[in-house]
């Protein structure tokens, strides 16, 4: 019997179980890494990126009771999802929501007040032919690096932080056949 497993992430709970990440208390971090990604604004593909990571976060309080040493409870109140990714194919578009600014055909002009607009982004890595993909409503980018090198391709990369959507949806991940 094949199991499909899928869950969807929302800014105020999470909708279904998620532990497939490896979760650790205090900080409790997840990290997931992915062969390609694509970048969409308005349903429309604007960008293929390569080498994508993902880091799931979350901030736990701990209650103690008495002399014990170990917590009675622990509760998460903040959570992150943030990430890093090179691009794989450059377009002016996918570069122009990365860094924010006005964009003519294949020119951008940044302001000093242009800011990195969002866009959504979906992940996909296949292992023994299992898909596992993720797919993030709305991500704004954080920094972005881009080396000048004699020798190689230019390959910008940056980072990036998920956030909810208007209707406070994250991501929905389709962990794929794990039984």
């Amino acid at each position: 019997m094949k199991m499909l497993n899928s869950f969807v992430l929302f800014s105020g709970g999470i909708f279904g179980i998620i532990n497939p990440l490896n979760m650790i208390a205090r900080n409790m971090l997840g990290s997931v890494q992915f062969g390609i990604a694509t970048m969409q604004f308005g349903g429309v593909d604007i960008g293929y990126l390569q080498n994508v990571t993902v880091d799931f976060a979350f901030d736990v309080a701990q209650l103690y009771s008495g002399a014990a040493i170990y917590p009675v409870d622990v509760r998460t109140h903040t959570g992150t999802i943030s990430g890093t990714a090179e691009f794989a194919d450059l377009t002016s578009i996918a570069f122009q929501k990365v860094l924010g600014g006005t964009r003519n055909l294949d020119t951008i002009t940044l302001s000093d007040t242009d800011f990195p607009t969002s866009w959504s982004l979906s992940t996909t890595v296949v292992t023994d032919s299992i898909t596992f993909k993720i797919t993030f409503n709305k991500a704004r980018s954080t920094s972005m690096s881009i080396p000048f090198s004699r020798d190689s391709h230019l390959i910008p990369s940056f980072g990036f932080q998920v956030e909810s959507d208007a209707s406070g949806s994250v991501a929905t991940i389709d962990i794929g056949d794990i039984s």
